[in-house]
C-alpha cells in the first residue's frame, strides 16, 4: 500500500462496488479489467477470500499459470479456513497444465497424512485417478515415439543418435520391442558398440531366449539372461588374475589396465578370445604395455620392440578397436 493511502479508509460502499465490478468483469470474460479492480481492493487490504479466489481464476483464464500456482500456494499457507478450497484449485491447475506427476505425488502425501473433508474426497480421487491414466498414457506414447525414432536411427546408421536413444531406452522394458530389435544384432552394418549396448539392455531385462549376434564376421546365438557382465567373464577374470601383481604394485596403473581391457572386450562382447594360457598372457602384457604408453611410463623404453609378435598384434587390434569405441563421444 502506498504511503498516501495508509490513513485512507475504503468505505463499504466503494468496496462492494469494486467487488461487483470484479465479478461482472469475470462473467463477461474481461479478466484484465477484473485484475485492476482486485488490485485496488488489495491496495486497501480489502481483498476477501472470494476476491482472491477470483484473482486465481483470472490468472488461469489468462494462462498465467505460474502466477496462479504461486498465489494458490501462498493462500494455502496463509488461509487455514479455506485451505482445501485453494488446494482443490491448485490441483485443478496442475491437471490443466499436464503436471500429472506433481499432482499425484502431492495427493499421495495428502492421502497418507491428512483427513480430507468429505466434500472434497471424490473430487480429489477423480483428479488422482485421471492423472495416473494420463501420465501412464503420455509415458507410453512418448516411449513409443522414442522407440520408433531409435529403430529408424538403427536403420539409417546415425551413430550419435543411436547411442543417445539407446541410453534413454535402457530404463524401459525391451520385451515389447524385442522382435523389432533382434534383426539388428545380426546386421553386419550396425556398429559393434551399439550392439553391445543393446545386449546389455537385453541382459538388464533378463531376456531368456536365443538371440543371434554378429560381430566381425562371426555369428552365434546367445541367451542374454545367462551372460556374465563384461569383466566377469572367464577370459576377463583370467587376464586380471594374470595382472594381479600389477594391482599390488601400482593400483593406479592397474585401474588404467582394467579400463583398456574393458573397452576392448566391450567392442567384442559377447564374444571373447580363446581362454588358453598363451592368449591370456599375451593380451595381459598388451594391455599393460598400452597402459604404460598412455600414462607415459617407461618413455625411454621402446615397448613395441620389447613386445612379442603376438603381443604386438594384440596392441594393434586394441588401438584400432578403441577408435570405434571412442567414436561415441565425438560430436
Amino acid at each position: 500500500m502506498s504511503t498516501e493511502r495508509q490513513d485512507v479508509v475504503m468505505f463499504p460502499g466503494w468496496r462492494k462496488e469494486l467487488e461487483q465490478k470484479t465479478f461482472d468483469a469475470i462473467q463477461q470474460k474481461y479478466y484484465e479489467e477484473a485484475l485492476l479492480h482486485i488490485k485496488k481492493l488489495e491496495d486497501f487490504k480489502e481483498a476477501s477470500n472470494d476476491i482472491l479466489t477470483a484473482k486465481v481464476i483470472c490468472f488461469v483464464e489468462l494462462a498465467r499459470y505460474d502466477e496462479a500456482i504461486s498465489l494458490c500456494r501462498r493462500l494455502m499457507k496463509e488461509d487455514d479456513d479455506h485451505y482445501y478450497k485453494y488446494l482443490h484449485i491448485y490441483l485443478t491447475i496442475l491437471f490443466q497444465t499436464s503436471q500429472y506427476t506433481e499432482l499425484i505425488e502431492l495427493l499421495d502425501e495428502i492421502f497418507e497424512n491428512e483427513t480430507i473433508p468429505y466434500e472434497y474426497e471424490e473430487a480429489f480421487k477423480q483428479l488422482y485417478d485421471v492423472s495416473k491414466d494420463m501420465r501412464d498414457s503420455a509415458t507410453q506414447q512418448e516411449a513409443e515415439t522414442h522407440m520408433n525414432h531409435f529403430l529408424d536411427s538403427l536403420e539409417n546408421g546415425n551413430f550419435q543418435e543411436q547411442w543417445k536413444l539407446l541410453s534413454m531406452h535402457r530404463k524401459h522394458d525391451v520385451e515389447p520391442h524385442l522382435d523389432a530389435i533382434k534383426p539388428y544384432l545380426s546386421d553386419a552394418r550396425l556398429n559393434p558398440v551399439i550392439k553391445t549396448g543393446i545386449i546389455q539392455w537385453l541382459m538388464d531385462c533378463e531376456i531368456d531366449q536365443k538371440i543371434e549376434v554378429e560381430k566381425f564376421d562371426h555369428s552365434d546365438y546367445v541367451i542374454p539372461a545367462q551372460l556374465n557382465d563384461i569383466l566377469d567373464t572367464y577370459f576377463a577374470q583370467s587376464v586380471l588374475d594374470y595382472l594381479e601383481n600389477v594391482e599390488q604394485g601400482d593400483p593406479t596403473l592397474y585401474e588404467f589396465v582394467k579400463q583398456i581391457l574393458y573397452r576392448y572386450l566391450y567392442i567384442k562382447y559377447p564374444f571373447e578370445p580363446q581362454s588358453d594360457r598363451q592368449s591370456v598372457q599375451n593380451l595381459g602384457e598388451a594391455v599393460l604395455m598400452l597402459a604404460q604408453k598412455y600414462l607415459h611410463l617407461n618413455e625411454d623404453t621402446n615397448l613395441t620392440e620389447e613386445a612379442s609378435k603376438e603381443q604386438q598384434k594384440w596392441m594393434e587390434e586394441i588401438e584400432r578397436l578403441e577408435k570405434i569405441y571412442f567414436s561415441q563421444v565425438e560430436d
